[in-house]
């Protein structure tokens, strides 16, 4: 159990200082938690952005597209799961509030979303999705309500 723990805190550092080039860094800082179940469990993450706002904490997991309007779907999925884990969380020593949220970046929208939101489609008309990045916007709006975390889409 050892070994496990020294390996994934090793990994953690090494993702702590890599700058992943589908995570768009620039809003918060990149930093490591560890996440302790009442078992005695460890488990290591790095989170790609922590905000520290109006005495709120947000946890950012970021996924990036230079080419595209959305990150890829499995990009996407990645970062819900981390939310789902994240979002289980029960406290964050040091803080009383905080919140989880998936961030979606990419340099051809024309402007900025968050979700769950109930006039998606404003946001929609003013950037050019394909159908199938309208489904997932639509899905990504009902999983962020039905699990109570956010999604900004910048």
């Amino acid at each position: 159990m050892e070994f496990s723990r020294q390996k994934a805190q090793q990994a953690q550092n090494r993702e702590s200082l890599t700058l992943q080039p589908k995570e768009y860094i620039g809003i918060g800082q990149k930093s490591k938690i560890i996440i302790k179940n009442y078992l005695g469990g460890q488990y290591f993450f790095t989170v790609d952005d922590i905000l520290l706002k109006d005495g709120t904490l947000y946890l950012c997991e970021s996924k990036h597209s230079k080419n595209s309007l959305l990150p890829s779907n499995d990009d996407i999925k990645d970062g819900l799961l981390k939310l789902m884990l994240y979002n289980n969380l029960s406290k964050i020593d040091g803080y009383d509030s905080f919140k989880i949220v998936l961030r979606l970046t990419s340099n051809l929208l024309q402007n900025s979303v968050t979700l769950p939101n109930e006039d998606l489609e404003s946001f929609m008309k003013n950037n050019a999705f394909s159908i199938s990045q309208i489904a997932t916007l639509e899905a990504l709006n009902v999983e962020s309500k039905q699990n109570h975390f956010e999604i900004w889409i910048d």
